[in-house]
């Protein structure tokens, strides 16, 4: 049966044509009616669904697609709780409401059938056929804690990153044919099978739904003679577990948290570092997914998105989508050993003989998972071992300052520290630069008008060079949007702090020049306000883009105002 030929509904081998697009096959009109609310997202499109072997399933351009072009909106198959929870979000008392997921207090309001936090009694989520109503009643069938127990027994129950997996599983009750949509995306169940994410699922989802909800479920079904769920195995669940994990999308909602959700289209973009499409979700859509263009895309290409974060280095990059997307990514910037000439992964040389040489290690063979890595100025070879020694060292010691309330001082120690080992673009350096950067101007001690001249000076460099990296790394500004805006907003605070700190000082010197550089900064801070004014529009959907645009707005309001000043003057 040749693979290309078959029914897009049932499969078999078919003569007949989608006549919108020509690429589809269907064996009956019948069919072709029943497939035609999940194929009118793709028919007629710009793009078309396509197959090699090396990848398997992609979008590929049939014409040219312009910047913004809307490629396709989706509604979810499924949405809730985030499936990888980190520790912290697992023993929090602030829990999502299981209605709409907004933030509530464990052990405050409960839905009244399951007992499992609520915002309150009455949120229409709990009565949602496609939110809380969809696994409520088999929630039913937990003996929750009761007050004045044990708050470690709160906290074993109440397994929130467990709870879209039940989802998908009782979607079986109310569709069968949504059920077999979640099922048949990608598990890559045989791969996981011997690694420690099926090892963590097993323990945390697959034998605690059981123990507390499926087997008191099925002693009911085989008492009563009736079944409920007529798929339901520990099996099921461990590939529903590897569905989220390689198809689930993180959707950020309007009050800070974020959820998960399933696409089955969004899931068939192909992975690339260098992206050349962006997705956002509307909230007040149903969690409404929306791909667009990031950037003009030639006919052919194939269209693309990112699963891991642009401003990791290539290493860790292609770890996180070997180990979580079983992706091997051999994008341009992952075969560059400088990854686009930003340096992101580089390491300072040691030299000969402990004398450095001003050279920079990189890899051998960016796309080797074990390669040396050699100098760019001397002969000096250092091996993989080597590397992975000193970056898990290195990454510990920023995960730790990050983790915690450290002082201006402690980040300043850090960076000093880490410039003699590492690049000055290092991904690390990168990640407490930002966060430096934000210090500066804000920190008790630290505000704007309190800064020494160089410490001011140091935040407006680091800026600089940050939003050189994100114009290589991000040039149409559609992936690194909230990280850009930050950027973009604390460089103007300090371009106006230097503004106001050459007017108030006794004139001295070349009267014109000072005035040069005031306007000079004036015209430059407008540039970074109206650049992130721009790219913020795309995230609107999120509770920081928001918060952010206001900001944007505002200053651009203010150095219009002390522009208008300063010309009068």
């Amino acid at each position: 049966m040749n693979a290309e030929t078959q029914c897009g509904f049932c499969g078999v081998d078919s003569k007949l044509k989608c006549a919108g697009c020509q690429l589809v096959y269907y064996c009956c009109p019948e069919h072709q009616k029943k497939h035609w609310r999940q194929h009118k997202n793709e028919c007629a499109k710009p793009y078309e669904l396509a197959r090699n072997e090396e990848i398997g399933r992609f979008l590929g351009a049939t014409k040219e697609i312009l910047k913004n072009t809307v490629l396709f909106t989706e509604n979810p198959l499924v949405i809730g709780p985030k499936w990888n929870l980190g520790e912290y979000e697992q023993r929090s008392v602030v829990v999502p409401c299981v209605g709409c997921f907004a933030d509530c207090l464990l052990g405050q309001f409960y839905c009244e059938h399951c007992r499992w936090p609520a915002c309150k009694p009455d949120c229409p989520g709990l009565v949602n056929a496609n939110l809380h109503g969809l696994e409520c009643g088999i929630l039913r069938f937990g003996l929750p804690p009761k007050p004045g127990d044990d708050p470690e027994t709160f906290f074993e129950y109440y397994r929130y990153d467990a709870l879209l997996v039940l989802k998908c599983l009782a979607t079986q009750i109310r569709s069968t044919a949504l059920f077999d949509k979640i099922i048949n995306l990608e598990s890559h169940y045989e791969a996981r099978k011997n690694t420690r994410y099926y090892r963590e699922a097993d323990e945390r989802v697959v034998s605690y739904l059981f123990r507390q909800f499926l087997e008191p479920l099925k002693q009911l079904e085989r008492k009563q003679g009736k079944q409920i769920l007529k798929v339901c195995d520990r099996k099921t669940l461990h590939m529903i577990s590897g569905i989220l994990e390689v198809n689930a999308m993180v959707i950020p909602l309007t009050n800070g948290r974020e959820i998960c959700g399933l696409y089955p289209m969004g899931c068939m973009f192909e992975h690339c570092c260098m992206p050349n499409a962006f997705y956002t979700f509307d909230c007040s859509k149903g969690m409404k997914l929306t791909f667009k263009a990031g950037r003009d895309i030639k006919q052919g290409e194939h269209l693309s998105t990112t699963y891991t974060h642009s401003l990791w280095g290539t290493q860790l990059r292609r770890e996180h989508l070997k180990t979580n997307k079983y992706v091997i990514c051999k994008c341009e910037r992952c075969s560059d050993s400088t990854e686009l000439g930003t340096f992101l992964s580089a390491l300072r040389c040691m030299g000969l003989d402990g004398e450095p040489c001003a050279g920079f290690q990189l890899p051998v063979d960016p796309l080797s998972d074990v390669s040396d890595w050699k100098c760019d100025r001397c002969p000096v070879h250092i091996s993989y071992d080597q590397v992975n020694f000193l970056m898990s060292k290195i990454g510990e010691e920023v995960d730790d300052v990050m983790g915690r309330k450290s002082s201006v001082k402690e980040f300043e120690d850090v960076i000093h520290k880490l410039e003699n080992f590492l690049h000055p673009n290092h991904f690390h350096l990168l990640t407490l630069k930002h966060s430096l950067v934000q210090m500066y101007g804000h920190f008790e001690g630290y505000q704007l008008s309190e800064l020494k001249d160089d410490v001011l000076q140091r935040k407006l460099a680091m800026c600089r060079e940050m939003m050189l990296i994100i114009d290589i790394l991000d040039p149409q500004s559609f992936r690194l949007t909230l990280y850009a805006g930050v950027i973009l907003l604390e460089q103007q605070a300090a371009l106006i702090e230097c503004n106001r700190r050459m007017q108030g000082r006794p004139t001295a010197g070349d009267q014109i020049c000072i005035a040069e550089n005031i306007k000079r900064n004036f015209d430059e801070a407008r540039q970074c306000l109206n650049r992130a004014k721009d790219i913020l529009k795309n995230e609107m959907g999120t509770l920081q883009g928001k918060k952010l645009l206001e900001k944007v707005s505002d200053a651009l309001g203010s150095i219009g105002k002390q522009s208008a000043i300063t010309i009068l003057a």
